[in-house]
């Protein structure tokens, strides 16, 4: 969904490197040079990564390879960096176009507590996640509501066929 609100959820600081760690990043080419022309700006094709984490060889994705590459870049030249973990949240009205539901009804199942709600001001905010699973319990509900209803109706049925 190209409209989501991310918010931050964990985040840690890292920087600046010791001496020793920094000549070893000077050494990788490209880095701590300005790589970075800016948003919007078409870039060369992005290099491969591979990464070893205690024996487990990783080789990366261009996404992940290009977000190591400038955090390393952002490291070589003696800064600091955040690195943050962000969840996706919806207002009321990408919430409501995931679950199928008007704005009003979704406002109204959040009134009554029956999907989760976070406030940022006062503005409701809700984690795709809650929204998801209230349609799979409205499903279940309506599939066992639906059983209930035909387990009825086939008895009747067959009171029917006995007069």
């Amino acid at each position: 969904m190209a409209d989501e609100i991310p918010m931050l959820s964990r985040s840690a600081t890292h920087g600046p490197l010791p001496e020793d760690e920094l000549a070893i990043l000077r050494r990788i080419p490209g880095l701590g040079s300005e790589r970075d022309p800016g948003p919007g700006t078409a870039q060369g094709p992005t290099p491969d990564a591979t990464v070893v984490l205690d024996g487990t060889t990783v080789r990366l994705g261009s996404a992940a390879t290009a977000a190591v590459l400038d955090l390393l870049d952002r490291l070589a030249a003696g800064g600091q960096v955040s690195v943050a973990q962000q969840d996706r949240w919806l207002n009321t009205s990408q919430a409501a176009r995931l679950a199928g539901v008007s704005n009003t009804y979704l406002r109204q199942l959040a009134d009554r507590g029956e999907i989760p709600v976070t406030y940022r001001g006062t503005h409701r905010r809700i984690h795709p996640d809650d929204v998801q699973s209230w349609v799979r319990r409205r499903a279940e509900a309506r599939s066992a509501e639906a059983g209930q209803d035909a387990s009825v109706d086939a008895g009747e049925t067959d009171d029917a066929s006995q007069d």
